[in-house]
């Protein structure tokens, strides 16, 4: 009697143990779909809740884990999203992904020779991201800028749309002695970054508000990203910003910017055009002085900087700088009438 209740006892343990398991595994299932409608919306923090709570009904669950891990990734929590990442490694699962946002966040904590070794193991027929890019970004950090070249042209090829890589593969040109070579990629880099803020719907809105003489609207539109480490939606936040006049918030921008890539010609430029802007002359020639430093031919730097040195009364200056940017363009109406203007025997 005792032995059948106790294998009685015994059977029913088991069922609700696989009861337990199986709702357990339904209500994983759920967590994990309303997880990747959020994350599909880019709430990426809301996103990451249901994730842990997919996880937390079923350890096992690879697919929560790693949205877990690219939602932390996207909120800029890298700490977390590594530990999530690292816990995937052994299980296989979205192994090349996994390689290409760990060297992202090597390459972006400076471990350079890891992120360099992860995104060289990513050898496909054609790249799986943008790793390509970031290849070559942490071999100009390491200061190989040749070999930087050859794979930020492939990157190119891959996707010319890529305004990025246009940019690094211009200074990689001017880091080894190519000025020229460097000057074609920065203007098709501009050409292709103008087009892209053109299109960029995100900022939509906060032009329309600008638009609408309603600045401090778009700026609690876009504003939040400044605790972002996306430098090409700041920029494009500064120069929006800037277009319209809101100035304090264009630098806001800018200066954010500038704190992640302190040798950007662009950023330095912008910066120095939104002071300019503002006619607050000697703040404008340090910034565009650090865009010519690191890119002798820019030509809107070398306009921008002669009007400013003419601006301070420094003629001689200003006629050297508007002379250089005379020999880039010389059809270019501004330049040549400011230069016309500081000829001898004109008058101001």
């Amino acid at each position: 009697m005792r032995r059948g209740l106790r294998k009685c006892l015994m059977t029913f343990v088991t069922v609700l143990m696989c009861v337990q398991l199986l709702l357990g595994s339904g209500n994983a299932r759920e967590h994990l779909g309303a997880g990747v409608k959020l994350f599909q919306l880019e709430r990426y923090s809301e996103a990451a809740k249901e994730f842990e709570l997919a996880l937390k009904a079923d350890p096992g669950l690879s697919e929560a884990r790693y949205y877990l891990a690219v939602s932390c990734f996207n909120e800029r929590k890298y700490p977390e999203a590594r530990e999530q990442f690292e816990r995937l490694l052994p299980s296989g699962y979205q192994k090349e992904r996994v390689i290409y946002y760990l060297g992202r966040l090597d390459l972006a904590g400076g471990h350079l020779d890891s992120a360099i070794r992860r995104f060289e193991s990513l050898k496909r027929a054609e790249p799986l991201e943008d790793e390509l890019y970031y290849l070559g970004s942490a071999l100009m950090k390491r200061g190989e800028p040749r070999r930087a070249i050859s794979v930020l042209q492939r990157q190119i090829n891959f996707n010319p749309r890529d305004f990025r890589a246009y940019n690094l593969l211009g200074r990689a040109y001017l880091k080894i002695g190519q000025p020229k070579d460097a000057e074609r990629e920065f203007e098709e880099s501009e050409r292709l970054h103008r087009y892209y803020l053109e299109g960029k719907q995100e900022l939509g809105t906060c032009r329309s508000e600008l638009a609408a003489g309603r600045p401090d609207r778009a700026w609690a539109r876009c504003g939040p990203v400044l605790k972002t480490d996306d430098i090409d939606k700041l920029v494009a936040v500064g120069m929006l910003f800037g277009e319209f006049h809101s100035y304090d918030h264009a630098l806001q921008a800018l200066d954010k910017a500038l704190t992640l890539d302190p040798e950007s010609p662009e950023i330095n430029y912008n910066l120095g055009f939104t002071y300019f802007q503002q006619k607050r002359y000697p703040e404008a020639r340090k910034f565009l002085e650090a865009a010519l430093g690191q890119r002798p031919d820019f030509f809107e730097a070398l306009a921008v900087d002669g009007t400013v040195l003419y601006e301070l009364r420094q003629d001689s200056a200003a006629r050297q700088a508007l002379e250089r940017a005379h020999a880039l363009r010389p059809d270019d109406e501004a330049v040549s009438r400011l230069l016309a203007q500081l000829s001898p025997g004109s008058h101001r």
